[in-house]
């Protein structure tokens, strides 16, 4: 590897071909960059600059002998490149403007831009990544040919307008570019690791999805031809079958194979560790994102070919409950590969929207969700193997469901009612609003109506029966209590429903919403408006009879799960921590934390030694640092570099203060995972009551 100092126009006119690689980004730039760099050269011209650093760029040799491969810089160059291409068609387009113009568009095109004796069609010496090429091409051409919608001629319309408008010459322009220098590094060896080297260029990430990285960590070392292979065959479809959502598909993808979520901000680095400790074969690899890839497509598209099942997926792209896709993705993967019959897996998809819905009802809060969905597959495939398949996949994903704790608990019955007969069912999310009335309107139809499309088209909406403002009318319908009744139920079940009427009719007396055209006798809501449709008046009785009425069919239609495997073989399963709980009336009989490993305990002190002891394994100085901070507040006043009476060492010279109840206890182990960053949920407890 050598580096050294060049001026960038030098670098183009020497360069006979110059590739962008398969696994590079597209062509990104955006205006304000281009801006920033024209800004910069009219200003080295101005005040008279002899040179302007324009940043580095990593090259190796390509196959052939003229080739000369990116591996970093392909915006500069490509940006460059574009300008060269603005000056020339300029040069071309205003050859009568001014006959003291030196520069001319031949020289500019064929020494920056084209070279005569490559052997090659276009002859092109900058070939971008084949996503970007085709535009670039396009700009060599006939204008009313352009690709409008690309960022290669957005940006070359962008510095063509200002060649336009500037007050220097162009020859004053091109003297400017030639003090554009860049910093040329080239990895002539065979110990230099192009990977290695561009992940230290862009350790910070700016700019980078975690599909860039990822891409480039896949392709990078291998040569052209098995680069656009592996592009052409598996990137690209992956892309589109992904709606090139690839980043996220790979988190969800992860999340399948090591049955944990992984962080946001760690995707790419833990694919890599991935990669590695399994030692995958790059073929074998690309083949299973390839059958991923389909079933991602499957679900975003909701085209697996199954009517019921693609209802079901169609309801859960509704919701945007995305913390599921994992699961789904590993079921319907199973389906496409014919592993798992379309009744199973509708049954199995059945089970989940029951799960998820009766948690969205009863508001439990969703921090164990991650957990609980990251394992699910590896549970279920463990389990059949267990019970050696005699049990249905929808039969154990009901039996792992059922034994959670705490906040990744099926709700039982009496709390689904409770909640559907006292929350407020209009100021929530409207993705959650919309999928309780579409079920409840919906379930058990034959030809479903299109709620979703119509309430996102306004031709639907959800409204009140007793309207958010009283008139006169309603008032005395309602009684002298109608104040009571309003407060107590405007915003209840029973008093919600969907409407094809313009809303701006919201207010209208009830009978005149009942007779009006699509009002409630003349509205396809059968179910929903069947009791407003009939009745005489709409009062407390009337709410509470639909309300009432309501509920009994949301019980059938979110039925709590049941399942046949026997309660013997039962085992017990870990309370998974969602940060709310004190566990004070409890004792604990072990842990697990960020890992499966179970760690026994016989007290919670011993608990909450455990636990620190951990973190200071895992990083020291989050806790070194605590006792360095004198206070009576916050995690920082539990730690100690002195002991004292109701202190234990942690380790040598870190001293925690146990003399805490199990509360206090638990409030500064969340203060702690936050200081660390680390999810309440890879924690997970053995509990029992006392």
């Amino acid at each position: 590897m050598d580096g050294n100092i060049r001026s960038a126009i030098e670098f183009l006119k020497g360069a006979t071909q110059i590739i962008i690689p398969v696994y590079q980004r597209n062509y990104d730039w955006k205006k304000e960059n281009c801006a920033l760099l024209f800004d910069d050269l009219l200003q080295l011209e101005t005040e008279n600059k002899q040179t302007h650093f324009f940043g580095s760029i990593v090259v190796k040799p390509g196959k052939y002998i003229q080739e000369i491969v990116v591996i970093d810089g392909q915006q500069r160059l490509t940006t460059l490149s574009l300008l060269m291409l603005a000056i020339k068609n300029w040069l071309d387009n205003n050859k009568e403007k001014d006959d003291n113009i030196r520069l001319s568009s031949e020289y500019v095109l064929n020494t920056f831009l084209k070279d005569q004796y490559l052997d090659t069609t276009d002859k092109l010496t900058l070939i971008p990544n084949p996503r970007d090429y085709k535009s670039y091409k396009l700009l060599f051409g006939n204008e009313k040919f352009y690709d409008r919608s690309s960022n290669m001629t957005l940006n070359y319309n962008y510095f063509y307008s200002r060649i336009e408008k500037m007050n220097i010459s162009v020859d004053q322009l091109m003297n400017s570019i030639q003090k554009l220098q860049f910093m040329v590094v080239n990895l002539n060896s065979p110990e230099d690791d192009p990977q290695l080297i561009f992940e230290s260029l862009n350790s910070t990430g700016v700019g980078l999805t975690d599909a860039d990285k990822i891409r480039n960590y896949l392709l990078m070392n291998e040569d052209l031809s098995e680069q656009n292979r592996y592009f052409e065959n598996y990137w690209e479809p992956l892309e589109e079958r992904t709606h090139f959502e690839v980043s996220k598909f790979f988190r969800y993808y992860l999340t399948i194979k090591k049955a944990e979520f992984p962080k946001i901000s760690n995707v790419y680095d833990e694919f890599k560790q991935w990669c590695y400790n399994e030692d995958v074969d790059k073929y074998s690899l690309f083949e299973d994102i390839n059958d991923f890839s389909n079933a991602y497509k499957t679900i975003i598209e909701c085209n697996s070919g199954s009517k019921g099942l693609d209802s079901i997926l169609n309801r859960f792209l509704e919701l945007n409950v995305t913390v599921i896709r994992p699961f789904i993705m590993a079921i319907i993967n199973d389906y496409i590969a014919g592993k798992i019959s379309e009744k199973e897996s509708i049954e199995v998809m059945e089970i989940i929207e029951k799960y998820i819905a009766r948690r969205i009802i009863t508001k439990v809060p969703s921090n164990a969700l991650n957990k609980i969905i990251a394992t699910l597959y590896k549970d279920l495939m463990e389990y059949q193997n267990k019970f050696d398949k005699q049990y249905k996949a929808s039969d154990i994903i009901t039996y792992l469901l059922l034994n959670k704790q705490g906040s990744g608990k099926v709700p039982t019955n009496e709390e689904l009612v409770n909640s559907l007969k006292n929350n407020d069912w209009y100021n929530i999310n409207t993705s959650y609003r919309s999928y309780i009335f579409e079920r409840l309107e919906n379930y058990n139809h034959i030809e479903s109506l299109s709620i979703y499309e119509g309430l996102k088209n306004n031709d639907y909406s959800i409204e009140h029966i007793m309207p958010q403002k009283l008139s006169i009318n309603w008032k005395e319908m309602l009684g002298s209590n109608y104040k009571l009744v309003y407060d107590n139920y405007l915003n209840s079940l029973g008093n919600l429903t969907i409407t094809g009427y313009n809303s701006k009719y919201s207010n209208k007396s009830f009978e005149e919403k009942q007779n009006m055209k699509k009002g409630f006798k003349d509205s396809h809501f059968i179910v929903l408006n069947k009791l407003p449709a009939k009745k005489q008046n709409w009062t407390e009785t009337e709410i509470i009879e639909r309300t009432n009425q309501l509920i009994d069919f949301a019980m059938k239609i979110w039925e709590f799960p049941k399942t046949t495997i026997k309660e013997e073989q039962k085992e017990k399963e870990l309370f998974i921590y969602g940060g709310n709980e004190d566990f004070t009336g409890y004792k604990i009989n072990g842990f697990t934390f960020i890992n499966d490993q179970y760690i026994p305990v016989s007290t919670w002190k011993d608990f909450f030694i455990e636990i620190f002891k951990i973190l200071a394994e895992i990083n020291i100085n989050p806790i070194l640092e605590c006792t360095k901070i004198d206070t009576n507040i916050g995690i920082e006043s539990i730690l100690f570099s002195e002991k004292n009476n109701h202190t234990e060492e942690i380790v040598p010279g870190i001293h925690l203060f146990l003399n805490l109840s199990t509360y206090r206890k638990m409030n500064y182990i969340n203060q702690i995972l936050s200081k660390y960053n680390i999810q309440f949920d890879q924690l997970s407890l053995d509990i029992e009551a006392k």
